[in-house]
């Protein structure tokens, strides 16, 4: 871009503007991301719906991944981040954790519960019925969801006895 095309655009543009009156306005983009599907609740707190967990994608050993994050109110705002331990990484908040818990006291241990990593799976399904959004029925989605899910899941493919048959969920 030459000086010349540089003045020409210094002028106020006009998706530029639009975009700063959408932000001072407050209205802001959600944050949902569309790709992931969640039962839609009722109001006891109650969701139904029937899914389909898909196999793994080419490439891949396993059908879903396992991922440990953090999310906690701290002095300068809302802290929320994927831990480095679901890589391999040391994480500076899991260390800080480890000394707070280690202290001893009280008031740091409960400090750290509340920093914890959480832990949570992300799965392709395909959802097969979904009565609240009958939209949603034949497409495929990401499904986040954690570890009460996830052992259902391990329970169907290591059953506690011998007569009953093992459950692949992701065939």
């Amino acid at each position: 871009m030459g000086f010349n095309d540089m003045k020409k655009s210094s002028g106020i543009n006009k998706s530029l503007l639009e975009e700063l009156n959408k932000i001072s306005s407050g209205s802001t983009k959600s944050y949902q991301d569309d790709r992931f599907w969640k039962p839609e609740r009722d109001k006891a707190d109650n969701g139904f719906a029937i899914v389909r967990f898909l196999p793994a994608v080419d490439g891949e050993d396993v059908p879903f991944v396992r991922i440990f994050n953090h999310g906690f109110k701290g002095v300068g705002g809302w802290m929320i981040e994927n831990c480095p331990t679901t890589i391999g990484l040391t994480c500076p908040v899991c260390e800080a954790n480890s000394e707070l818990w280690n202290s001893g006291v009280e008031s740091d241990k409960d400090i750290a519960r509340n920093r914890k990593r959480k832990l949570q799976y992300i799965a392709n399904i395909m959802v097969v019925s979904d009565p609240k959004n009958p939209q949603n029925e034949g497409k495929v989605f990401l499904y986040k969801f954690g570890k009460k899910i996830f052992d259902k899941v391990n329970e169907s493919m290591n059953p506690e006895f011998e007569d009953e048959e093992a459950i692949n969920p992701f065939d």
